[in-house]
């Protein structure tokens, strides 16, 4: 049996470019550019668990505001000064 291994590509408009047969210079920034890719995946998939959580802790906020809380306009101009 013969088993072919997946080349790593990069794809542009001018077409699909097979890595293994690029420089050294282009094989390491491909390396660093997957990296790249892979970390803004996560950092992404972080936001969204970090969005989630905020709009919990809000949704939270407001189901627990009282009047006994709520400033006048002139008590919240003083703080914000």
């Amino acid at each position: 049996m013969n088993f072919k291994v997946a080349n790593y590509t990069f794809k542009t408009d001018n077409g699909l470019y097979d890595v293994e047969k690029l420089n050294d210079t282009a094989k390491v920034a491909f390396n660093y550019l997957a990296e790249i890719q892979t970390e803004v995946q996560n950092l992404s998939k972080r936001i969204d668990v970090l969005q989630a959580a905020t709009n919990t802790y809000k949704s939270a906020m407001l189901d627990n505001l009282n009047d006994e809380a709520l400033m006048s306009d002139e008590e919240a101009e003083e703080v914000s000064e």
